[in-house]
């Protein structure tokens, strides 16, 4: 049902409706709860990938600027954790059809449930590998939420599982986990001690007290392994059998696009 061009303000008084007069196509009986209006067939619509809600991409952007919850339920909510659908509600306009471009750096939604295909836990190409577990197992750099944290984690494909560290433990991650994936992007490892780390690193997580965190790598126990930096303890942790352990010294992962690497 389309809606009316006025609506009855709070005084009982006619006020004009907010939603364009020059926007024809059909309203849904769905509303933002950010802006209360109904979307419409032309709408770009973002959804949380935690909670599910649903709200214009120009509301859920401009409050994920300045909150970290979900504007409807208050879950945890992270601007990286949003996604487009598509409604099968009108044709897709023809840019629609265009494939979009890669970006640079990209956080990939790995599937580890039970009932996946068999090749869903393998890590998408462009990956960025380093190091191994205590086990020498291949480890991959991602991370995963954690309780109100976005843990820098340590993707183990044999073990179709992240773990990362928390609370003076190695938590096992296996929903929300994300693979980072370089497109045209050159990496490197700068040195790091007692907390510190480069102007340039890749921010790849956050404390529940909004701090953020990074992914390093060191030696611990003569094994190359990636953890998280974490600025404020001065150290950098790593899951290991079950147990956070940490290491002062240790070199922190910085991302540069290739064309300017190249300068």
């Amino acid at each position: 049902m389309e809606s009316n061009s006025t609506e009855m303000g709070s005084t009982g008084g006619e006020v004009e409706e907010v939603v364009p007069t020059n926007d024809s196509s059909p309203s849904l009986n769905i509303l933002c709860a950010i802006c209360n209006e109904f979307f419409r067939a032309n709408d770009i619509i973002f959804s949380t990938a935690r909670c599910g809600h649903v709200f214009h991409k120009d509301c859920l952007t401009r409050w994920l600027n300045r909150s970290r919850t979900c504007p409807q339920c208050r879950s945890t909510c992270d601007r990286h954790r949003v996604h487009r659908l598509y409604l099968n509600f009108t044709e897709s306009p023809e840019f629609d059809d265009t494939e979009v471009p890669k970006v640079p750096i990209d956080w990939v939604p790995i599937d580890l449930n039970r009932d996946s295909l068999p090749d869903a836990h393998l890590p998408p190409e462009g990956a960025v590998q380093c190091g191994t577990n205590e086990d020498g197992l291949p480890t991959y750099v991602a991370r995963g939420y954690y309780q109100d944290d976005l843990l820098p984690a340590v993707y183990v494909p044999e073990k179709k599982a992240a773990f990362g560290s928390h609370s003076c433990n190695a938590r096992i991650l296996t929903d929300d986990v994300e693979i980072l994936v370089l497109n045209d992007c050159d990496h490197k490892w700068v040195p790091g001690h007692r907390g510190s780390y480069p102007v340039d690193a890749l921010t790849t997580g956050y404390s529940e007290v909004g701090e953020v965190t990074f992914t390093g790598r060191g030696l611990y126990e003569g094994i190359l392994r990636l953890g998280k930096v974490h600025p404020s303890h001065k150290v950098m942790y790593i899951p290991h059998h079950g147990q956070e352990v940490n290491v002062n010294t240790y070199e922190v992962l910085v991302v540069t696009p290739r064309d300017q690497a190249e300068l």
